[in-house]
């Protein structure tokens, strides 16, 4: 496939919650360049089965046992936070992230469906003794049939999702 029609649909596929759209200008999304500091891993777990994953893939002190959920694993294991005072610039550093495992993702594994999920806090309900600071946790886990979070999940809080 032409590497500017993989581009211009993926740009199409980000979408932002209301919320979202309250917080942040929609029309940056294009202006902003993929962040490749995060590349995407693959694993097999001891019964076969591939799990991606970015990072130091938080929660990975137990064990995958044959019963395990992939997709709630990946959305445990593929955490990465990130903070700033200045809403745009984290705003930006955010959709660079997304952007990143967009072009990893379709790119190097086709045949395979993902979500990606980035949550904004305000830093506005950190107790106050704790420096409130803005942020987003971003995510992305493999769509399996039966497993992990329902991309259409409600939240209460600015999200920006995309998925294949």
């Amino acid at each position: 496939m032409n590497r500017k029609l993989i581009f211009e649909i993926k740009e199409m596929d980000i979408q932002l919650n209301e919320l979202s759209k309250k917080e942040f200008d929609p029309a940056l999304i294009n202006e902003i360049a993929p962040d490749t500091g995060y590349p995407v891993w693959t694993k097999k777990d001891p019964f076969g089965r591939t799990y991606f994953g970015t990072g130091n893939f938080c929660g990975m002190n137990g064990s995958i046992n044959e019963d395990t959920d992939l997709s709630w694993l990946e959305w445990d294991g593929n955490e990465v936070y990130i903070s700033d005072n200045d809403k745009t610039v984290l705003f930006k550093k955010a959709i660079g992230i997304i952007k990143g495992w967009i072009d990893q993702l379709v790119e190097n594994y086709p045949n395979d469906r993902f979500i990606v999920f980035a949550s904004f806090d305000d830093g506005s309900s950190m107790v106050e003794e704790c420096e409130r600071e803005m942020s987003f946790t971003l995510r992305f886990w493999k769509k399996r049939d039966g497993q992990g979070h329902d991309e259409n999940m409600e939240c209460n809080q600015p999200i920006i999702r995309w998925s294949n």
